[in-house]
């Protein structure tokens, strides 16, 4: 079993945000049923619910479900500055939305610590999970390796978290994060793309307009990585998109370690179909 810690660099894990002053600690009976209402989960005889821990600022549990189980740790205490630094405060949510979830009082951490091999469903464990524990208390969502966070709106309904397996939810695990060289460029790079065995990605943008088209990019470089499972290094070269753009994939530079993910980063550099011709 891996550490149940929540840094560890692989182990998918998120954060509930409450408003209350601690998080809920549902009955183990409640949860079960909870989880046995998802079509993929067991009844409620094979959900297996256990609390360790039950206090008014405390709380340590466990939730298992098929190859599924979920460390569950709560504090009756904000998350540390650090975390919604990393989270939160670089998220793309309105103003309003972001200072709502840095205003929490209380938190749950989930971390996944099953046996099944498909990060997705890893993903979706831990959001059927957090589904579970949804109350109107719940302000938002952080995942502090994708460097992002969000409210709960309906992306912990069954029918949401259900469609996560046809399509991936970017704008919720995956972090694209500005890394400004002054006041008009920045580095923008993904986070989170470690989680499923993918580099992270990162492009240098020299006007404010190229960012919703590389963001497009990046997802479509993702899709075809983790679904082909493509190895791609420096120098390599791929076209992407309709339009048949061509990327070539360059080492990030020495002075930017900043951009690395723990998967490795790689530079994606736009160039001309003729020079991709050239090279073959």
């Amino acid at each position: 079993m891996t550490d149940q810690h929540p840094d560890h660099t692989f182990t998918p894990a998120i954060h509930l945000l409450y408003a209350s002053p601690a998080p809920p600690t549902p009955n183990a009976s409640i949860l079960s049923e909870s989880m046995a209402a998802f079509d993929t989960t067991p009844a409620p005889s094979g959900v297996q619910a256990v609390w360790r821990l039950q206090d008014v600022g405390r709380s340590l549990g466990e939730l298992s479900f098929g190859e599924h189980a979920i460390h569950i740790t709560g504090l009756a205490a904000p998350l540390p500055d650090a975390v919604i630094n990393r989270t939160v405060h670089v998220s793309h949510w309105q103003p309003q939305i972001k200072a709502a979830m840095r205003q929490h009082s209380a938190h749950l951490t989930l971390v996944y610590q099953g046996q099944h091999p498909d990060p997705v469903e890893k993903m979706i464990a831990l959001y059927q999970t957090a589904h579970a524990f949804e109350d109107e208390n719940l302000l938002g969502i952080a995942n502090q390796q994708a460097w992002t966070a969000h409210p709960p709106a309906d992306f912990l309904s069954k029918e949401k978290i259900t469609s996560y397996r046809e399509k991936f939810p970017f704008m919720l695990w995956v972090g694209y994060v500005k890394f400004y060289t002054d006041k008009d460029s920045y580095w923008l790079a993904t986070k989170g793309h470690h989680i499923f065995d993918v580099p992270d990605l990162t492009y240098f943008v020299e006007t404010e307009g190229e960012t919703p088209n590389i963001t497009d990019h990046f997802a479509n470089i993702f899709y075809y990585l983790y679904e082909k499972d493509v190895f791609v290094t420096a120098g390599d070269t791929l076209e992407v998109g309709r339009d048949g753009e061509y990327f070539r994939f360059a080492k990030v530079p020495e002075d930017s370690k900043f951009l690395m993910g723990p998967s490795g980063t790689l530079v994606i550099e736009k160039i001309n179909p003729e020079d991709k011709a050239a090279e073959t």
